[in-house]
């Protein structure tokens, strides 16, 4: 049966490989168009074409290393024809024509000036604009430059995320980080949990607290003065350990709500649960916690984990909990 398996994933995989290889193939005949052509002087008469070529046999060849041939091969589709193009533009380009004269000419009188025309009126003439309709600098043989809004060292026709800045690697795109760490997917190794750049995006193993992706879990109860906000030192601890992680990870808001069960009336319980939940606040900011890193909310009895029918459940029901929030949504 393990045979079977083995020669089933062989096949799958094959086609692949099969596809990757040609491409790259296709990928150096591309190559070698591109040689010929700037040894025929295309980056003079055929700069346009030269440049879509060369840059899209760049990404072709990224795509491949990447594992991605089918993105791959419509950055050849587009490279192959620009190159052939480039070759056919510049056939005569680096050729001298030299002209013996067997006698001088007769000097004629000066005619009248003749002014070349110029349809895009960049300032290049349009014998010499490679881009006679639309205006560019004379460096750039009258083609216009793209723009590059998120100034990210990638042109926007070729930005897969115009507006926000990221690597050439990623085609101009941040790279991802789904715990918000502030360390790459690619990097962390632990990429659904928060944790500093200097412990591979991972948490920092503690003794009385867990990240979660959605929460920092605790492994015994925050403890106040009974129906007061004051918490008791044995709290302290713990406490610490929480402030440590907060503070490891700049980039993430943490909610710290508090809880009761439900003795007594709502409206003293809302507010008792509030007071307790800035009580814990405060303590995180003295140890050197970010204040705009923590938000505080009482719920009182409104949220039960346990039933309030037993003595236990109570007990249970009477917490302060510390859930991990999107900075963009304080909810």
């Amino acid at each position: 049966m393990l045979r079977e398996k083995k020669i089933i994933i062989f096949f799958l995989a094959l086609p692949a490989c099969v596809t990757g290889a040609a491409l790259r193939e296709r990928a150096r005949a591309v190559a070698a168009d591109v040689k010929l052509a700037r040894e025929q002087n295309a980056d003079t008469c055929a700069g346009r074409d030269l440049a879509v070529a060369e840059a899209n046999l760049r990404f072709a060849q990224l795509e491949l290393d990447q594992g991605d041939p089918f993105r791959a091969e419509e950055h050849l589709n587009l490279a192959y024809p620009a190159a052939k193009s480039a070759i056919a533009s510049s056939k005569d380009c680096g050729k001298v024509t030299v002209l013996i004269r067997e006698k001088e000419p007769e000097v004629q009188p000066a005619g009248p000036k003749v002014a070349l025309k110029d349809t895009d009126g960049d300032g290049v003439p349009d014998i010499d604009d490679l881009c006679p309709e639309v205006p560019g600098p004379a460096w750039n043989h009258g083609c216009p430059v793209f723009a590059d809004r998120d100034g990210d060292g990638v042109p926007d026709d070729i930005d897969r995320c115009p507006d926000v800045p990221g690597p050439k690697e990623n085609y101009g795109c941040p790279w991802p980080d789904r715990d918000g760490d502030g360390v790459p997917d690619k990097d962390d190794q632990c990429p659904d949990e928060p944790g500093p750049a200097d412990n591979h995006g991972c948490p920092r193993k503690m003794t009385l607290v867990v990240v979660r992706r959605d929460r920092i879990e605790i492994k015994q109860q925050v403890r106040f003065r009974p129906n007061k906000s004051l918490i008791l030192p044995r709290s302290y601890e713990l406490l610490r350990q929480v402030a440590s992680v907060i503070k490891d990870v700049p980039g993430i808001t943490v909610r710290v709500e508090g809880h009761t069960d439900n003795v007594g009336k709502l409206a003293r319980n809302i507010k008792l649960s509030q007071s307790r939940a800035d009580s814990v606040k405060e303590f995180l900011v003295h140890q050197g916690v970010e204040p705009k890193q923590i938000i505080a909310e009482g719920f009182g009895p409104t949220r039960p984990i346990a039933s309030n029918a037993t003595k236990a459940g109570k007990s249970a029901n009477r917490r302060v909990e510390f859930r991990i929030v999107d900075a963009s949504n304080k909810r």
